[in-house]
């Protein structure tokens, strides 16, 4: 079986190839973004959370 490829062939090929690595590399570049951002927030609510407790006993203490 003999293949040919014509320049339009290749270019089509070479363009989806560059679409779907651009897609590609977007994506993982935000879904890294987004990790870091989300550490940080989950970070600032384990500090919050403590906060939160240590007030709740501060009131228990002032409510007896």
């Amino acid at each position: 079986m003999n293949l040919t490829l014509d320049i339009k062939t290749i270019l089509t090929i070479g363009g989806t190839i560059a679409v779907l690595g651009g897609f590609y590399y977007s994506t993982q570049h935000r879904l890294s973004s987004l990790e870091v951002s989300l550490e940080s927030v989950s970070a600032q609510l384990d500090v919050q959370s403590g906060e939160l407790k240590q007030i709740q006993k501060q009131i228990r203490r002032l409510d007896k």
